[in-house]
């Protein structure tokens, strides 16, 4: 196993070491920090290193798309709900969430997926939207808007003229999770970057932003259709 090294001269005393998307490890240590104590910091982490680099190929096999078979499992919420394939003479409507289940079609199963992502966008914006303006009210900013996309590497954003973007995908995360990604970029109409300021400004309102943090990164695998 190898690994990518950065010497910083900002990072003063700590190491730290990180897996990468692509699978590549990454070490940041202080400028000068001898390479001995380097490997003996790269060999106490191997372990667990291989540990979490099988973790996140298995993530990655899973990264299938959706078959649209009965009991196929769906997220909505942070919480999956079966699909049931039905005759389309028992019910009118093409795709039906009942609270329990998801019911489709069997004459729509050709476009199944395009019917699911119009109805998470539908659901997105609405949700989406209304947690924005919960905390807009607490946090006293004012976006001037509040747009929904189609990203899949970037959960939200916010531009310098405060307009606020998110991608769908996250109607399907725990309300939790949703309110942290509202939360972290309503914050950068305060705050910028993502200092320490920033952090502590978020845990002012969220004291428990790191769990969800954790969350998204060991779930977003599971966030698609």
């Amino acid at each position: 196993m190898t690994y990518t090294l950065v010497r910083s001269r900002r990072r003063k005393k700590t190491l730290s070491i990180q897996i990468k998307r692509d699978g590549t490890v990454l070490i940041q240590v202080p400028y000068r920090t001898p390479q001995r104590d380097i490997d003996r910091f790269f060999a106490e982490k191997k372990q667990w290193l291989q540990k979490k680099i099988a973790q996140q190929q298995e993530r990655q096999a899973e990264k299938q798309h959706k078959t649209f078979r009965s009991g196929e499992p769906f997220l909505y919420l942070g919480k999956t709900y079966p699909l049931r394939i039905e005759d389309r003479q028992s019910r009118p409507e093409i795709l039906t969430y009942t609270g329990c289940e998801f019911i489709l079609s069997s004459d729509a199963l050709p476009g199944a997926r395009v019917l699911f992502l119009l109805w998470y966008q539908k659901k997105a914006r609405e949700y989406i939207a209304a947690r924005v303006a919960h905390f807009s009210r607490v946090l006293r900013l004012s976006p001037r808007a509040v747009a929904i996309n189609q990203a899949r590497s970037r959960w939200g954003s916010c531009s310098a003229d405060n307009c606020l973007t998110f991608t769908w995908r996250m109607i399907m995360a725990p309300p939790e999770v949703i309110d942290f990604i509202v939360v972290h970029e309503l914050s950068h109409m305060k705050i910028r970057n993502h200092s320490r300021d920033y952090w502590r400004f978020i845990e002012s309102i969220l004291p428990g932003y790191k769990e969800q943090k954790v969350w998204l990164r060991e779930n977003s695998h599971l966030l698609m259709i």
